[in-house]
């Protein structure tokens, strides 16, 4: 009998809760003897400090300490997976796990490739520069991913009199051929065995993938603005001083749902952080302080968070591997404090609906604050089968988030235009 999408959406709902509920003391085993049922037919990765033998687990501290610029999603150690073959072969023996790594990274670092492969200079950059091409070259196995940067940069792409993602990629590529000796490396006499013409057809074809899924594209553009409009409401909240962060919580949730729409959780867990945790989170100073610039950062903000957004999309990724496995690298402090704003404790991926589910470290934390602070009539909304469904399934009004935006962006300069008054 052919499983309706309410009753896999239910199940990966359920595996969600069960991840949430499991003590992190306990063994990911346990987990999974006790939810058998539950889990059957979904991927798991769970990151844990507590490494185990069974159910095949990963080292990531071994691999970030070898290059301490390459960063983790994971708050763990280690990765434990999960699959129904992966389980069966466990339990009959020795199970083979096949992973794919790849290094996602920012438009600073993409940038450093293109001044690099272009003969100018890194300056203070060099060393540390360097460091990550001889990680990368010794390393094996780590695999560029271009996709993010891609994504980030698409509309700049399309302006004729702004080549820089192009030739980004296009150095990228070239970087495949460098020729690399460990002992006789020299990052300012970098040696490629292919032109540049022949790197600048493959950056070609490289867009031209994501120019051919143009609908793709918006649609992850449309998700990125969902999670700006979330965190800009949430700011807007955060300077409100005559209403407790329960009220404010409750607002942010009853915003998602009647001006967006949906019930946008990672988007309003966001926002809970800054709420509940922006004084002790480096990653929210650039707006701690209202400015000119703020709208500016806090754009740039939306997109380094909605690169940890992006982390279902790669790991639910189909590369012939049974996992795949990201890493971002970046010298910019501001990554490696926004993965103490969110650290992810497990992803979910369900292969037969696309769609995948992850669960930070603190989520149960955030779920009680969430029951704590809704009303009855909420809570119902929240929980209704039927409605939960039809949201999740419901696409995005781009125009109707693009007024809700704008609405938003006006009422912050309101704010900011009577703080420079003063």
């Amino acid at each position: 009998m052919t499983e309706s999408k309410q009753e896999r959406l239910m199940q990966l709902n359920s595996a969600f809760e069960a991840i949430v509920n499991h003590s992190l003391s306990k063994s990911f085993n346990d987990l999974i003897e006790k939810n058998i049922d539950i889990f059957k037919g979904l991927k798991i990765i769970y990151s844990t400090e507590n490494m185990e033998s069974q159910l095949l687990d990963h080292p990531l501290k071994t691999i970030e300490k070898q290059f301490p610029y390459l960063k983790k999603f994971f708050y763990g150690q280690g990765l434990l997976f999960y699959t129904d073959e992966i389980y069966q072969q466990t339990k009959e023996g020795q199970a083979e796990i096949k992973l794919d790594y790849s290094i996602s990274f920012d438009s600073n670092i993409a940038e450093k490739f293109r001044i690099w492969e272009n003969g100018g200079s890194l300056d203070k950059d060099s060393l540390r520069f360097g460091e990550l091409i001889q990680f990368v070259k010794n390393k094996g196995g780590m695999n560029f991913d271009y996709s993010f940067f891609v994504i980030e940069n698409y509309f700049d792409s399309l302006d004729e009199k702004n080549d820089r993602p192009f030739n980004s990629i296009r150095a990228l590529k070239r970087f495949e051929s460098l020729i690399y000796n460990q002992n006789s490396f020299d990052i300012y006499h970098p040696i490629f065995t292919e032109n540049r013409e022949s790197a600048g057809k493959r950056a070609f074809e490289v867009f031209s993938t994501y120019y051919d899924n143009r609908e793709t594209v918006l649609e992850l553009h449309t998700n990125r603005k969902l999670l700006y409009s979330v965190l800009l409401k949430s700011i807007l909240l955060k300077k409100n001083e005559n209403i407790d962060i329960k009220d404010k919580l409750r607002l942010l949730i009853e915003f998602s749902l009647k001006k967006l729409g949906r019930f946008a959780k990672t988007e309003i867990y966001f926002g809970w952080k800054f709420l509940k945790y922006n004084a002790n989170l480096n990653f929210f100073d650039p707006i701690r302080t209202l400015g000119k610039n703020s709208l500016k950062k806090i754009r740039g903000m939306s997109w380094d968070l909605f690169s940890v957004r992006y982390l279902e999309k790669l790991i639910g990724m189909n590369t012939g591997a049974d996992f795949y496995i990201p890493f971002f690298v970046s010298f910019d402090n501001r990554f490696i404090n926004l993965l103490k704003v969110c650290p992810i404790r497990a992803v979910i991926i369900d292969e037969k609906t696309q769609r995948g589910s992850t669960v930070y470290l603190d989520e149960s934390e955030f779920m009680e604050d969430i029951n704590n602070s809704i009303t009855e009539e909420l809570n119902l909304e929240l929980n209704d089968p039927s409605k939960k469904i039809k949201r999740m399934f419901k696409k995005i009004d781009c125009e109707v988030l693009e007024i809700e935006i704008s609405k938003l962006e006006e009422e912050l300069n309101i704010i900011i235009s009577k703080a420079l008054e003063k």
